[in-house]
């Protein structure tokens, strides 16, 4: 029942999600932006103030070393990371800081984050004054100033006009960036919040009933009915770019060279993509465990899973998983095979349901 309300909380009002599970990387000087733009696989230099891009950082040899989000801020690029790769992120980047001038520093300790997720969350954030949060494209960013209580200032006098002015004096202001992020599917927004404050935040936006708490398993839900890969699932040095079906928000053709780029290069140019990452409709009420084996009818082994959940809106269980590219059309009829369960799917078009990350 409580995954049934928290996911219901996502489809049709605002929920607050933990997303303490994200790291937070640094980087300054002079050659920032170059320097990640040869880094990564998406478009850097040309992104202004506030604005941000999604990219893979590859290995030499094409293979997805983590996926990242690019914040561009005044004096800096932020970058947004699964907190499972922030020590491969740091070697990485270490390596390649040769004479170039910048720093990376790991403020991951500095911020709380959380998601602000659902049609509900429009009206929350035009009150903390995001109007315009909807209109904002994919990780582009503002900073608020948002009144939040003092826990380190000792309460006055509980006593009529003197309480509420002591309840005022005990505000302080906290800046907080607000990036727009589509992270699970639904409308959202994730807010970066001094990790001081973080504690009276989450408080004072669920105490008000205007958000409601959600976990992982929610958010789980609702981004595999999206499609959307994630770090550690269907993101991890295992694939190619061009495996994850998000070539057209991740990487840039026009860019010029990059780590890996010959491999993405080749890939694109000779249309040879040996498995893609599918959706999978169950048969059943089975869910299948990760790593399940996908076969094609013959039974010959053709791929494996890589997330899977009962679906409400499709009701149904699905998974997605990666499969050779000539089992990947819409339609096809396969098996999966784990251990104490069997169950005949069917590749399904993603994503299962109309919600997708931009």
């Amino acid at each position: 029942m409580q995954l049934e309300n928290e996911y219901r909380a996502i489809s049709a009002g605002a929920a607050i999600v933990d997303r303490s599970y994200r790291a937070l990387l640094e980087v300054t000087g002079a050659d920032r932006a170059t320097w990640l733009h040869n880094l990564t696989t998406n478009q850097v230099k040309n992104l202004g103030r506030g604005e941000g891009n999604y990219a893979f950082a590859l290995n030499s040899q094409g293979r997805i070393l983590f996926d990242v989000n690019l914040l561009v801020r005044a004096e800096s690029i932020w970058l947004d990371l699964d907190r499972r790769f922030l020590e491969t992120a740091k070697i990485h980047f270490s390596k390649y800081a040769i004479t170039e001038d910048v720093t990376v520093v790991d403020r991951s300790a500095e911020f709380v984050r959380f998601g602000l997720v659902g049609p509900g969350a429009v009206a929350l954030l035009a009150e903390l004054g995001v109007a315009n949060a909807v209109a904002m494209a994919q990780l582009n960013h503002v900073t608020i100033e948002l009144p939040v209580a003092d826990q380190n200032r000792p309460p006055q006098a509980d006593q009529g006009a003197v309480h509420a002015a002591a309840a005022i004096n005990r505000s302080i202001s906290v800046a907080v960036l607000v990036v727009r992020h589509d992270f699970c599917g639904p409308f959202g927004v994730e807010l970066f919040v001094p990790a001081e404050q973080a504690v009276e935040f989450r408080r004072e936006c669920c105490a008000s009933g205007k958000a409601v708490p959600v976990g992982d398993d929610a958010v789980q839900v609702h981004r595999i009915e999206a499609g959307i890969p994630w770090p550690g699932h269907e993101i991890t040095d295992e694939y190619l770019p061009a495996e994850t079906r998000q070539l057209e928000r991740a990487v840039n053709y026009q860019k010029g060279c990059y780590l890996g780029q010959e491999v993405v290069e080749r890939m694109r140019s000779r249309q040879v993509v040996a498995r893609q990452l599918v959706g999978l409709r169950l048969d059943g009420s089975a869910i299948p465990a990760l790593r399940s084996e996908i076969s094609d009818p013959e039974g010959r082994s053709i791929g494996q899973v890589t997330s899977s959940c009962y679906s409400p809106a499709l009701n149904c269980p699905i998974a997605l998983g990666y499969v050779k590219t000539a089992s990947c059309a819409t339609g096809t009829a396969l098996r999966l095979a784990w251990d104490g369960g069997a169950a005949g799917v069917v590749v399904a078009d993603l994503p299962f349901t109309s919600r997708a990350a931009n």
